[in-house]
């Protein structure tokens, strides 16, 4: 999957949200948090102490942000050349006029510093629009959103009706097209997500998928007994 200038689709009129960004309170959370939380709170945090940024306050990390949002990722390609593509879905805008999916240009530089980007994790993300990609980093102020109490049940409905929609989309035009869907449908009849590229399956489950070229992999519970 490659960012270039033309693969968005949008117009790039920025809107300034400066004033609805410092009036934004608690009031209204991320959609998928139990616990309201405050963007401008998330920022001022302090960064550990080997991850050292530029210290800057909310609004000034606004004021040098294209986009500024918080979303969900669904999806991030492992990292390549300095950077990864992680694809977000838009929840709460604050500045400019992002696409409700978009693709962003994650710098990344191999130290513990990066952020892992995973699937059905909420970010503050802030980024800027650089030579035809949208790009982000720790230092711009993208920061993972603390919802300690909802990860554990993994990613909401909502989120993996949308992954199953993509992974649908990846398996057409394929020589393998009718396996790749075969493995869809087994997956999306339990419910499973596919097996992390990073990490394999977390514990207490296991790798499953069809015996043929092109299926999915998924994970499921070591006490599953459906197992392909």
């Amino acid at each position: 999957m490659s960012v270039v200038g033309g693969s968005f689709g949008w117009a790039e009129n920025v809107i300034d949200a400066s004033k609805e960004w410092q009036a934004h309170q608690s009031t209204s959370p991320v959609s998928i948090s139990t616990t309201p939380i405050s963007p401008a709170a998330i920022v001022s945090e302090s960064t550990a102490p080997v991850c050292e940024c530029d210290s800057m306050t909310p609004q000034e990390r606004l004021d040098q942000s294209t986009y500024a949002f918080t979303g969900l990722v669904l999806e991030a390609e492992k990292p390549k050349n300095g950077s990864r593509v992680v694809m977000f879905d838009v929840d709460e805008i604050f500045k400019g006029s992002p696409t409700p999916e978009i693709k962003v240009l994650a710098e990344v530089d191999g130290s513990s510093c990066d952020l892992p980007y995973i699937p059905g994790q909420s970010y503050l993300v802030f980024t800027k629009w650089e030579w035809g990609s949208v790009v982000t980093s720790r230092c711009m102020g993208t920061k993972f959103l603390d919802k300690t109490k909802t990860a554990a049940l993994g990613p909401s409905e909502e989120l993996k009706e949308k992954l199953y929609i993509r992974l649908r989309n990846a398996c057409m035009g394929r020589i393998d097209t009718p396996c790749c869907l075969s493995s869809l449908k087994a997956m999306r009849a339990g419910y499973y997500i596919p097996e992390p590229a990073e990490g394999g399956c977390p514990d207490g489950t296991v790798p499953d998928r069809l015996h043929c070229g092109g299926s999915y992999t998924w994970c499921i519970s070591v006490l599953d007994k459906d197992h392909h």
